[in-house]
Parts: C-alpha cells; sequence; structure tokens
C-alpha cells in the first residue's frame, strides 16, 4: 500500500516554510497534504519507494524519464505495425495492378 511519505516524489517542505498548514506536496500530483495524512494508506499507480540518497527532484526527473521511454516504445511499437501493414497494402495493390495488364 502507498503512503506518501515514503514516496521519491513526495516533498516534504522545511521547517521554516511559510505555510504551516501542510507537510509537504506531492511532486507528481501536486496534492499538498496536512502532517496526519501523510502516512495514510492510499491506492497510487505512480508510487515509487525513496530510493536512499536521491532527493525529490531527482525521484521526479527518473520518473519521467521513465515514463516517457515507455510512452515512446509503445508508440514506436504502433508505429511498426502501422508501417508494415501499409507495405502489405502497397504490395497487395501492386500485385493485382500486375495481374490487370494479364487478364
Amino acid at each position: 500500500m502507498a503512503r506518501c511519505g515514503r514516496c521519491g516524489l513526495w516533498n516534504q517542505y522545511p521547517e521554516h516554510h511559510p505555510e504551516k498548514k501542510y507537510a509537504g506536496v506531492c511532486l507528481w500530483y501536486q496534492v499538498q497534504l496536512i502532517e496526519d495524512q501523510v502516512y495514510e494508506p492510499r491506492e497510487c499507480g505512480d508510487f515509487i519507494e525513496r530510493v536512499p540518497g536521491w532527493s525529490a527532484r531527482e525521484h521526479f526527473d527518473h520518473k519521467v524519464v521513465r515514463d516517457e521511454l515507455g510512452t515512446a516504445y509503445r508508440e514506436a511499437g504502433y508505429s511498426r505495425r502501422m508501417a508494415y501493414t501499409a507495405l502489405g497494402l502497397s504490395v497487395l495493390a501492386h500485385i493485382q495492378e500486375l495481374f490487370s495488364y494479364f487478364w
């Protein structure tokens, strides 16, 4: 179960932050939580376990790159299927044109 306080995308506000009502903000969803809600269990598909030594910004950059690479991979696969389909239709059209000369 995801808990914002354990997520790498959770950016805790410093002690001297002017807005004392909130404990921090989720960098991904831009949700501010009060201190009592930070470690409550919640469903979050974008939860990233905090890597020791990484800042919240480094986690955010990693997630952005990872998500963009996944999207690019899916789009490349779709483009390849479309290209093969277009190639197949083109070959079929040329074969049909070739047969029309003989019949």
